[in-house]
């Protein structure tokens, strides 16, 4: 077969993967991306040796360590993008590249390498320009872990059938019988766990809850990760509990420009779960998908100063933004969002994305902090 014999093979493989991954069918995209894999590898390696073949040859090399990935063979995606870097790739192709090698480093760092998991713990993963060798930005990795032990509070109280609580903290039974502890961060792309030390509430069932905690937290943010919003919906049916999941998941996504990366891994039924976190901020769909957007409706981005909060209101509450003309937007914050997304960024510059109706209104959608340059 000629080379482009076997790339327009690996492309009708990658479609029909692409397809089946859509369709809910893992094991055969499995299949698929493993055939594209061979053909596109078979296509690049004929150029190995013929560096003057720009970009020609770099392209091939790019897409053929990408299906290594996807197939997670991820030493063979290392030799690919070191041959396609040893020729003489366009810059862009050069840059896409050494993303690429990042993320299969990264894809190594998400493995436990020997460190040993209880069932209720959980490994967080971290690496990009504010992430070093054992050292990590203290804002990135204290909101990361902050939200993890948000999300392991709300998930025990969604377990135990509560109404999902607007304000104050979780009840005195739940922060009596649990707590969360970190470990010492490892080095490498920077990881640390994260344990969930608690014992037994009434309504929890007969397995430790502790576990089941941190599986669900891994599963759900799995299911977001794969875009499985109507599994996720089937999962965490009521609407002030998915949307702080999903505005909480989000907002643990990586940014690309401090954090490229962000993982978690388990260990269930002695098998390491991973999921990296693959979708950045910036690419994430901010309608929670629980209410039908009105074709009137404007889109809106304000950028100002959160100056006021108010939970008190019953079908939401409502932020008041100063805009840099000094300018006052009331925005109505939808339930789930105000005490876990919005308060803590009060007093600080935000970016409020959302909807504005025929009569004025804005519902938020998204709020994030303004990074500090």
């Amino acid at each position: 077969m000629t080379i482009m014999d076997n790339h327009h093979c690996a492309m009708e493989a990658a479609d029909k993967a692409d397809r089946a991954r859509r369709l809910g069918r893992p094991e055969e995209a499995r299949q698929y991306f493993s055939e594209a894999f061979h053909h596109e590898r078979l296509a690049a390696m004929k150029l190995q040796d013929h560096q003057a073949i720009e970009p020609t040859r770099s392209i091939l090399f790019r897409s053929a360590a990408s299906l290594a990935i996807e197939c997670e063979e991820f030493r063979e995606a290392e030799r690919l993008i070191a041959f396609a870097l040893t020729g003489s790739p366009p810059d862009e192709i050069a840059e896409e590249l050494r993303d690429l090698l990042e993320t299969v480093t990264f894809e190594r760092h998400l493995r436990l390498r020997g460190i040993k998991l209880n069932p209720n713990e959980l490994q967080l993963s971290l690496s990009g320009p504010t992430v070093g060798l054992g050292f990590a930005q203290s804002r990135e990795l204290r909101e990361r872990v902050e939200k993890i032990e948000t999300l392991s509070f709300r998930t025990l109280e969604r377990k135990l059938n509560r109404p999902f609580r607007e304000t104050g903290r979780p009840a005195k039974d739940v922060t009596e019988k649990f707590d969360i502890y970190i470990s010492v961060p490892r080095a490498a792309s920077f990881a640390l766990t994260i344990r969930l030390a608690g014992g037994y509430l009434p309504g929890l069932g007969l397995g430790d809850p502790s576990v089941d905690v941190m599986s669900e937290i891994v599963e759900c943010v799995d299911l977001l990760n794969k875009r499985e919003d109507a599994l996720l919906k089937e999962r965490i049916p009521d609407r002030a509990y998915y949307d702080n999941f999903v505005s909480i998941t989000r907002q643990m996504a990586p940014d690309g420009k401090r954090v490229s990366h962000v993982g978690l891994t388990l260990q269930k039924d002695g098998e390491e779960k991973r999921v990296p976190l693959e979708r950045m901020r910036s690419d994430w769909d901010t309608s929670t998908g629980h209410t039908q957007e009105d074709a009137q409706d404007e889109r809106v981005e304000i950028q100002g100063i959160l100056r006021f909060a108010d939970a008190t209101m019953r079908r939401h509450g409502r932020i008041d933004l100063i805009d840099t003309h000094n300018a006052k937007h009331k925005v109505n914050v939808p339930l789930g969002m105000m005490a876990d997304i919005v308060r803590p960024l009060f007093e600080y510059e935000v970016i409020v994305t959302g909807r504005r109706d025929t009569r004025g209104s804005i519902l938020l959608e998204d709020i994030t902090r303004v990074a500090d340059d």
